[in-house]
């Protein structure tokens, strides 16, 4: 956490980020904290005292020679009347938090403050909307339906019209922003109102509603901004990082705004009134959007099991830092890791079973395994890949990364619609981390998040939460009825137990839990765990096991592979070659696999001097690459 904090920090300071801690008017007030404390603090910022060209206002990329946007016009008097109620309304919070009694969303997001936005427009929006409001048990008076633009993309003055406005008056309407309304609009055309509290946990745009807001040069030109980073002078922007800023008034349209959630594993009722966190349920049809529901569902139903992926190799080492990162959390909370270092994805010759976790980077579009149109994730998988355009059509099935995801099975996916800079993406480290404290995916998003008014989106049901089922939870459901999947928390108690130096201990549950529910996955593992407990001839006998014939489950054929290398670098070749032909005769070898991995095993053959299956194997391979 300290070191988060510490670099949370070291961020805002190194890029310039003033905002409205470093206020004078906020540093007055943090002096005496009376009860009126940061909600009046709220009040003189949000009536344009701190410029938004610093701080939580312009973002981590303006200068301290940046002009500010001009303050709203809003009368004096306003204020004080705002500070009267703000300090009424505060009164009652008797020592509480700061922000309890006023509007906030909760610490413990619930399914009442979940707010779903649908496109009338559109005539999938509505069932999809609510088709999640069923699953999730939101009221029905949370459903906003709007009349949209049915394209992916938008101009600036169609999202304001359209999206914007709209939304921003429903919201105060219903009850969910307390606001004072100008009756007038600032120099983009938003409504303008002084807000002092919202109590949004979610904001849930479903299937139809547009994407990106397009870069306008005109408005570009007209704005008095002027940053420091040319390159962050565009307005370019995905919507759902627009409506984050719902309730903040005078937000500027160029650049970026700092998010003060990010890297925050607590952050208190104040800090989070200032955001409104903004998830798409989204994809490239109706029909994986509905997968995309019901796989956050029945993951939280039985508890996210399986392996972990991460695909390291990148072009940065900021980005292999987090990716570092996520995979140390995985490693401290039990789950097998697997890492690949060579700069491309993993491929068809290594395992890929049961990827509860999927993080990588760098490549558009994704290969080997994820690439096949037959695959699936677990129920409950949350797969990110790191790339420039990650999210720019997430429509499309067979492009970028996030549709191709949702497609495949995913539960929660993150993307960038336009080019962000990767200091600005999803820290992934962070991410799993806010994960790891039981955070739900969707707050887990933010806290990962530096930036918003940018380029990112978060894909998937908000209220996921991926670790509610506890693991010792999950062990005791799987010896009442044992299955393939649960084998994966019974190795992630294994892993835990010899973290603890208790191997021993490891091994006797493994044991006992594989007498129930043996699994090729298992196997291998008790191999590897007798080996390094030097006990060989143990080993040998979870070898034989796996390599005798046996119907082969999706994805088993790569464990087999692998134990099969294994069991060669221990001088277990018969038994190897064993493994081998398994994996290679199983149903579900599809032609990928096969042609990734036909030539290692023909080699080993023939070095083990074995014809009979030096020339099966060559016929198989002469079948899949026939004579032109």
């Amino acid at each position: 956490m300290a070191k988060f904090a510490a670099r949370v920090g070291a961020e805002n300071k190194a890029d310039g980020a003033k905002g409205i801690w470093q206020c004078p008017i906020y540093m007055l007030l943090r002096g005496s904290w009376t009860r009126l404390g940061r909600w009046a603090a709220i009040c003189v910022a949000v009536t344009g005292v701190w410029g938004f060209s610093t701080g939580w206002g312009q973002g981590a990329a303006a200068g301290a020679g940046s002009a500010s946007v001009p303050a709203p016009n809003v009368d004096p008097s306003t204020i004080i009347r705002l500070g009267r109620l703000l300090e009424a309304s505060a009164g009652a919070t008797g020592g509480a938090e700061p922000g309890a009694g006023l509007l906030a969303p909760s610490a413990q997001p619930s399914a009442g403050r979940v707010v779903v936005v649908a496109n009338a427009k559109d005539p999938d929006s509505e069932p999809l909307a609510r088709y999640y409001m069923a699953k999730r048990g939101i009221p029905e008076k949370n459903l906003v339906i709007i009349d949209a633009p049915t394209t992916a993309d938008v101009t600036w003055a169609e999202f304001v019209d359209k999206i914007f406005n709209p939304l921003r008056a429903r919201l105060t309407k219903d009850g969910w922003f307390s606001a004072y309304v100008t009756g007038q609009r600032d120099s983009e055309g938003r409504l303008q109102y002084v807000f002092y509290g919202n109590q949004i946990d979610f904001l849930v745009l479903c299937y139809g509603i547009p994407i990106r807001i397009m870069n306008d040069p005109a408005r570009l030109a007209a704005t008095p901004l002027t940053l420091e980073h040319k390159e962050l002078n565009t307005n370019q922007a995905a919507v759902d990082g627009e409506l984050s800023l719902l309730g903040t008034l005078n937000s500027p349209t160029t650049g970026l705004v700092a998010n003060p959630l990010f890297g925050n594993m607590n952050p208190d009722g104040h800090t989070r009134g200032l955001v409104v966190k903004v998830a798409r349920l989204d994809g490239p049809s109706p029909a994986a959007v509905r997968g995309l529901i019901d796989s956050a569902l029945a993951g939280e139903a039985r508890g996210l099991q399986g392996r972990a992926y991460v695909d390291m190799g990148g072009p940065h080492p900021e980005g292999e830092d987090w990716l570092k990162g996520a995979s140390a959390t995985l490693r401290r909370l039990g789950f097998d890791v697997s890492e690949d270092h060579e700069g491309s994805l993993f491929t068809w010759k290594t395992r890929f079973d049961a990827p509860a976790f999927y993080f990588g980077w760098y490549s558009e579009h994704p290969t080997g395994p994820i690439a096949e149109a037959n695959f699936h994730f677990p129920p409950g998988a949350i797969g990110i890949h790191i790339h420039s355009f990650s999210g720019d059509n997430i429509r499309k099935a067979d492009a970028r990364w996030v549709g191709p995801l949702v497609v495949r099975g995913v539960a929660a996916t993150v993307g960038n619609v336009f080019e962000p800079y990767l200091h600005f993406t999803h820290h992934l480290d962070l991410f799993m981390e806010a994960l790891a404290h039981d955070q739900t995916t969707g707050e887990a998003a933010y806290c990962a998040l530096p930036a918003l008014s940018w380029q990112e989106i978060f894909v998937g049901d908000p209220l996921y939460r991926p670790f509610a089922v506890s693991l010792k939870d999950q062990l005791a459901q799987a010896a009442r009825a044992p299955g393939p999947e649960s084998s994966y928390a019974v190795m992630r108690q294994m892993n835990l137990l010899q973290a603890q130096n208790r191997a021993m201990e490891a091994l006797a549950f493994g044991e006992m839990r594989f007498n129930q529910q043996p699994t090729v996955a298992l196997a291998f593992a008790l191999a590897q765990l007798e080996q390094s407990l030097d006990r060989a001839e143990y080993a040998h006998n979870f070898l034989t096991w796996a390599a005798a014939p046996g119907p082969v489950a999706r994805g088993e054929e790569g464990v087999l592979a692998e134990f099969a290398r294994w069991a060669h670098e221990h001088n277990e070749r018969a038994t190897a070659l064993e493994l081998w032909a398994r994996a290679l005769g199983a149903p579900v070898a599809g032609r990928e696999f096969l042609t990734a991995v036909l030539p290692e095993a023909i080699t080993l053959a023939k070095d083990a001097g074995n014809g009979d299956l030096q020339d099966a194997w060559q016929k198989q391979w002469d079948g899949l690459n026939p004579a032109k």
